[in-house]
């Protein structure tokens, strides 16, 4: 009996051996949508990048929105806002030869104040809400 108590024991102890908060920086779920020029952004980046020892998080902006769970949001704290959009490829045209220079890449629809510019914050407290929505703008000519 003192075996089986013993082994009771043990097998308790593996199991929750290693069981700690699952959420130990206490990072925080957040979500938004973003607009370009009035419209969803239709796919992009953005980024959350620490002003006063945060953690950096991000995620994908899909259809205008984005959502960032929990095990990889920011802790509270103040964060710029860097936002980027995809930029596809330019198409290698018919009959195209390694070497034959390439159409240009299209250009970014994003401007740099919205990311490698960016001087946009947010702040993440210690209770929500954690939805953060941005509307993004270009200059036109």
């Amino acid at each position: 009996m003192r075996q089986f108590t013993l082994v009771i024991i043990i097998a308790l102890a593996a199991t929750f051996a290693g069981c700690g908060p699952e959420n130990p920086l206490g990072r925080k779920a957040i979500s938004g949508k973003v607009t370009l020029d009035g419209g969803p952004l239709e796919q992009g980046n953005i980024e959350f990048h620490p002003l006063d020892g945060g953690v950096q998080s991000g995620g994908v902006v899909t259809g205008g929105s984005y959502s960032i769970p929990a095990h990889q949001g920011a802790t509270p704290g103040k964060y710029r806002v860097a936002i980027t959009d995809f930029v596809p490829s330019a198409p290698q045209p018919a009959g195209y030869i390694p070497g034959d220079p390439l159409p240009p890449t299209p250009k970014p629809k994003i401007p740099p104040q919205w990311n490698s510019n960016s001087q946009h914050t947010i702040e993440v407290k210690k209770e929500g809400p954690f939805e953060f929505n941005f509307e993004v703008t270009t200059t036109k000519k």
